[in-house]
């Protein structure tokens, strides 16, 4: 009888530990929520630099705090400050763009139209389209002017945010340093203890280790740093060739080379075009040649030299991840994104090699 009593009041104890166990994780991760987005940035800013700051650390003989000192004041000066410039040019470019656009919202289209007049193919060609839909152009023009406010309504919301992030940048920026340099010195140490708490033998736990290892290098080194490098080249030749917004274009270009079949030529074919139309054909000429033999062809050259043929992750998801993550986290989720899809396929990977052997 003793004995029933005993197991009952140690499975009532289970539980109570169980509930307790939940509600004190729960406060944890409560606590530590507005410094959510500091962590994230932190770990993937670590995940990037670390080999660096490996290299570092074994040059000057295992001294982990000044080798990260070091690759925080790189970071700064090379990283940092050129985009925080490009930042402020990307929003002046902004700016601008929805500049040209206010006559329409305005419902001054004539006005819109005569400011084409600078590039005659354009403005004939406008003309001529507007002349063959001009039974349908008020409901149209009305369609558009509805499109075009909800947009300036979202990029006001979006501006008059602008203030605020850049009161709140240096408070995040510091954190974020503090929080990359502590992922540096000790990032080894915890990933190891977070691997003694996986169940399992340590063969086994090696293989799941490899390959979360592997799926994260796919998404990060091999979408992630691609589209950046994508974004990059193409900068410069937008730059080069004096194309109107050319910041705008190229964050464009990134985010164009997440998609399936067309990737960046939803970018740099449309630009092409317009070259022609306005008359500028050598510029067109050398747009199409550089962005098809090299900003195309990025991709199939650094992918298998990042990350080799063992993994690839279908350009679908990844797109899906980068939107997503763009929509719930803003900025933060062109990283995040991806690297919760790199995570969720680990899962897979984990629950394959565990229970599917």
């Amino acid at each position: 009888m003793n004995n029933f009593y005993e197991k009952i009041f140690q499975g009532l104890g289970a539980w109570v530990l169980l509930v307790l166990s939940s509600i004190i994780i729960i406060l944890f991760i409560y606590l530590l929520s507005p410094l959510f987005y500091i962590f994230c940035w932190g770990a993937i800013l670590a995940f990037f630099i670390y080999p660096i700051y490996n290299h570092l650390n074994k040059k000057f003989k295992n001294k982990r705090r000044f080798s990260a000192i070091l690759v925080l004041i790189g970071f700064l000066i090379f990283i940092i400050s050129p985009l925080t410039l490009l930042f402020f040019n990307f929003y002046s470019q902004m700016l601008k763009f929805l500049e040209n656009l206010q006559p329409i919202t305005q419902k001054d289209i004539e006005k819109f139209i005569q400011g084409l007049q600078n590039y005659p193919y354009i403005y004939d060609l406008i003309s001529k389209i507007i002349d063959q839909l001009e039974p349908y152009l008020p409901q149209l023009q009305e369609r558009l002017i509805q499109l075009l406010s909800k947009i300036f309504q979202d990029s006001f919301t979006l501006f008059k945010n602008f203030i605020k992030f850049i009161i709140s940048f240096g408070f995040k920026l510091a954190f974020t340093l503090i929080t990359l340099y502590y992922f540096l010195i000790d990032g080894e140490r915890a990933v190891k203890e977070i691997i003694k708490l996986i169940p399992g033998e340590e063969k086994e736990k090696e293989k799941i280790i490899n390959r979360i290892s592997l799926i994260l290098k796919g998404v990060l080194y091999g979408n992630i740093l691609t589209a950046f490098v994508q974004g990059l080249l193409a900068f410069i030749i937008y730059f080069l060739l004096d194309i109107p917004h050319y910041l705008l274009w190229a964050f464009l270009t990134v985010i164009a080379s997440f998609i399936p079949a067309f990737g960046t030529g939803l970018i740099w074919v449309p630009l092409t075009i317009y070259l022609l139309i306005i008359g500028s054909y050598t510029k067109a000429l050398i747009l199409l040649l550089y962005s098809a033999l090299i900003v195309a062809q990025i991709d199939n050259i650094l992918k298998p030299f990042l990350i080799g043929e063992k993994i690839k992750i279908h350009n679908l998801l990844v797109l899906f991840s980068v939107l997503g993550g763009l929509i719930k986290f803003g900025f933060l989720g062109l990283f995040l994104g991806p690297v919760i899809l790199g995570l969720f396929l680990s899962i897979i990977e984990i629950y394959k090699i565990k229970f599917l052997h």
